[in-house]
Protein backbone atom coordinates (compact mmCIF):
# COMPACT_ATOMS: atom_id res chain seq x y z
CA UNK A 1 0.00 0.00 0.00
CA UNK A 2 1.12 3.18 -0.27
CA UNK A 3 0.83 6.37 2.02
CA UNK A 4 -3.00 7.10 1.07
CA UNK A 5 -3.56 3.66 1.84
CA UNK A 6 -4.62 2.31 -2.39
CA UNK A 7 -3.14 -1.00 -3.67
CA UNK A 8 -0.86 -0.45 -5.92
CA UNK A 9 -1.44 -2.57 -8.90
CA UNK A 10 0.53 -5.95 -9.18
CA UNK A 11 3.80 -5.86 -12.00
CA UNK A 12 4.14 -8.17 -14.32
CA UNK A 13 7.70 -9.32 -14.74
CA UNK A 14 8.18 -9.19 -18.60
CA UNK A 15 11.76 -10.37 -19.51
CA UNK A 16 14.74 -7.98 -19.39
CA UNK A 17 15.02 -8.10 -23.47
CA UNK A 18 16.94 -4.66 -24.64
CA UNK A 19 14.34 -1.62 -25.27
CA UNK A 20 12.28 -3.35 -22.84
CA UNK A 21 11.30 -2.38 -19.18
CA UNK A 22 11.84 -5.20 -16.70
CA UNK A 23 8.05 -4.37 -15.40
CA UNK A 24 5.02 -2.81 -16.37
CA UNK A 25 1.96 -2.14 -14.48
CA UNK A 26 -1.23 -4.01 -14.98
CA UNK A 27 -3.82 -1.61 -15.46
CA UNK A 28 -7.65 -1.86 -14.09
CA UNK A 29 -9.89 -2.18 -17.51
CA UNK A 30 -12.89 -0.97 -16.42
CA UNK A 31 -14.37 -1.51 -20.26
CA UNK A 32 -14.48 -4.44 -22.37
CA UNK A 33 -11.79 -5.50 -24.57
CA UNK A 34 -13.01 -8.00 -27.09
CA UNK A 35 -11.50 -11.56 -28.19
CA UNK A 36 -11.96 -13.65 -31.23
CA UNK A 37 -9.68 -16.33 -30.12
CA UNK A 38 -12.43 -18.88 -29.15
CA UNK A 39 -14.46 -17.75 -32.37
CA UNK A 40 -16.95 -20.81 -33.45
CA UNK A 41 -16.54 -21.50 -37.42
CA UNK A 42 -19.70 -22.47 -37.73
CA UNK A 43 -20.82 -18.70 -36.44
CA UNK A 44 -18.72 -16.29 -37.02
CA UNK A 45 -18.45 -13.02 -39.12
CA UNK A 46 -18.34 -14.97 -42.20
CA UNK A 47 -21.98 -16.66 -42.01
CA UNK A 48 -23.44 -13.01 -41.87
CA UNK A 49 -24.88 -11.00 -44.03
CA UNK A 50 -23.26 -7.31 -45.25
CA UNK A 51 -26.02 -5.26 -42.73
CA UNK A 52 -25.19 -7.61 -39.99
CA UNK A 53 -21.38 -7.24 -40.30
CA UNK A 54 -21.73 -3.37 -40.38
CA UNK A 55 -23.96 -3.74 -37.00
CA UNK A 56 -21.78 -6.22 -35.23
CA UNK A 57 -18.96 -3.90 -35.81
CA UNK A 58 -21.27 -1.09 -34.81
CA UNK A 59 -22.22 -2.46 -31.45
CA UNK A 60 -18.85 -4.19 -30.71
CA UNK A 61 -17.26 -0.36 -30.85
CA UNK A 62 -19.98 1.08 -28.83
CA UNK A 63 -19.63 -1.90 -26.23
CA UNK A 64 -15.80 -0.83 -26.12
CA UNK A 65 -17.29 2.57 -24.91
CA UNK A 66 -19.37 1.43 -22.34
CA UNK A 67 -17.88 0.75 -18.67
CA UNK A 68 -18.98 -3.21 -17.64
CA UNK A 69 -20.68 -1.41 -14.79
CA UNK A 70 -22.67 0.65 -17.30
CA UNK A 71 -23.11 -2.40 -19.43
CA UNK A 72 -24.23 -4.62 -16.09
CA UNK A 73 -26.78 -2.23 -15.77
CA UNK A 74 -28.33 -1.75 -18.86
CA UNK A 75 -31.32 -3.95 -20.95
CA UNK A 76 -30.65 -7.18 -22.03
CA UNK A 77 -31.81 -5.82 -25.50
CA UNK A 78 -30.14 -2.61 -25.53
CA UNK A 79 -26.39 -2.77 -24.41
CA UNK A 80 -26.78 -5.13 -22.08
CA UNK A 81 -26.99 -8.89 -22.18
CA UNK A 82 -28.54 -12.12 -20.48
CA UNK A 83 -26.98 -15.19 -19.28
CA UNK A 84 -27.21 -18.49 -21.57
CA UNK A 85 -27.13 -21.54 -19.83
CA UNK A 86 -24.16 -23.95 -21.36
CA UNK A 87 -26.32 -26.67 -21.46
CA UNK A 88 -28.59 -24.41 -23.38
CA UNK A 89 -25.94 -24.13 -26.92
CA UNK A 90 -26.73 -26.39 -29.80
CA UNK A 91 -23.32 -26.50 -31.42
CA UNK A 92 -20.68 -27.92 -29.97
CA UNK A 93 -18.75 -25.83 -27.64
CA UNK A 94 -15.03 -25.47 -28.70
CA UNK A 95 -12.70 -26.95 -26.97
CA UNK A 96 -10.45 -24.42 -25.73
CA UNK A 97 -13.74 -23.64 -23.28
CA UNK A 98 -13.27 -25.40 -20.32
CA UNK A 99 -16.26 -27.15 -18.19
CA UNK A 100 -16.10 -24.21 -15.43
CA UNK A 101 -17.77 -21.49 -17.99
CA UNK A 102 -21.56 -22.89 -17.07
CA UNK A 103 -23.22 -19.59 -18.72
CA UNK A 104 -22.80 -17.80 -21.90
CA UNK A 105 -23.56 -13.80 -21.77
CA UNK A 106 -25.47 -12.58 -24.84
CA UNK A 107 -24.99 -9.19 -26.40
CA UNK A 108 -27.81 -8.30 -29.91
CA UNK A 109 -26.02 -6.71 -31.95
CA UNK A 110 -28.78 -6.35 -35.32
CA UNK A 111 -32.39 -6.06 -33.78
CA UNK A 112 -32.40 -8.99 -31.43
CA UNK A 113 -29.31 -11.35 -33.09
CA UNK A 114 -26.97 -12.54 -30.09
CA UNK A 115 -23.45 -12.89 -30.05
CA UNK A 116 -22.74 -14.99 -27.34
CA UNK A 117 -19.84 -15.60 -25.32
CA UNK A 118 -18.01 -15.25 -21.98
CA UNK A 119 -16.41 -13.18 -19.59
CA UNK A 120 -12.76 -13.22 -17.80
CA UNK A 121 -11.94 -10.29 -15.77
CA UNK A 122 -12.46 -7.31 -18.51
CA UNK A 123 -12.03 -9.61 -21.69
CA UNK A 124 -15.40 -10.88 -23.54
CA UNK A 125 -14.04 -13.69 -25.56
CA UNK A 126 -16.59 -13.99 -28.84
CA UNK A 127 -17.69 -17.61 -29.39
CA UNK A 128 -20.54 -17.30 -31.39
CA UNK A 129 -22.24 -14.91 -33.64
CA UNK A 130 -25.54 -16.29 -34.03
CA UNK A 131 -27.10 -14.11 -37.01
CA UNK A 132 -29.30 -17.15 -37.92
CA UNK A 133 -31.02 -17.67 -34.65
CA UNK A 134 -29.70 -21.02 -34.31
CA UNK A 135 -27.24 -21.35 -31.73
CA UNK A 136 -30.19 -21.61 -28.83
CA UNK A 137 -33.73 -21.82 -28.66
CA UNK A 138 -34.87 -18.36 -28.25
Amino acid sequence: MNKKGKIKAPLLNIGGKVGLPTTIEVPKFEHPVFCFKHLHKDHCLEQCETADKLAFIERVVKLSSLTWDTIRISQRHGFGYEKIKRTSIKPSVPNSITEDVDDFLAFRFSGKKPMLGFKTQFIFHIVYIDSKFSVYDH
